[in-house]
């Protein structure tokens, strides 16, 4: 009778660490795809900077490092972007492929300000020099999602 409880707490625990909610659905492809590039969220119109590269200095293996993407939310009137905005999620479309992952905020928004900052690591080993579509979804104070897209943007190489 312990480990079922044992299990079905993990089970819970598991179910409650990231992924989707009923009232969250992960997006399809075409959403992805047709995701707006300008957002207005609490009170602010924002829009998605991206930089975007693979690593292939001395150090790195031979084919290089996996991809990685810093993300820059900036509001149009240049202003801070509001505390209450956070990125929860991020997809980068590469023709029919697409690599999600869960951003880190690595630096504070008061070393960032005035734009809000992730950072998502370990993507696939593709390009460099190719274009990619990648897609944020931010959430406002009262939980509500709004996909925010970048489209075009080059997969640069570091040497």
């Amino acid at each position: 009778m312990c480990r079922l409880v044992i299990g079905l707490a993990a089970l819970l625990v598991l179910d409650g660490c990231g992924g989707s909610s009923p009232t969250a659905p992960t997006p399809g492809a075409t959403e992805l795809a047709a995701a707006p590039t300008a957002v207005t969220v609490a009170g602010k119109s924002l829009k998605l900077e991206t930089f975007l590269w693979r690593d292939f200095m001395p150090v790195a293996p031979p084919d290089g490092q996996p991809l990685l993407a810093s993300l820059q939310v900036r509001t149009a009137d240049g202003s801070d972007v509001p505390a209450t905005v956070r990125a929860d999620m991020v997809w980068v479309l590469n023709g029919s492929e697409t690599w999600s992952v869960v951003p880190r905020e690595e630096k504070s928004r008061s070393n960032t300000a005035p734009y809000y900052e992730v950072i998502a690591r370990d993507g696939p080993k593709w390009g460099p020099g190719i274009t990619v579509d990648v897609v944020v979804r931010l959430r406002d104070a009262e939980e509500r999602a709004f996909l925010l897209r970048a489209p075009g943007q080059m997969i640069h190489r570091t040497d």
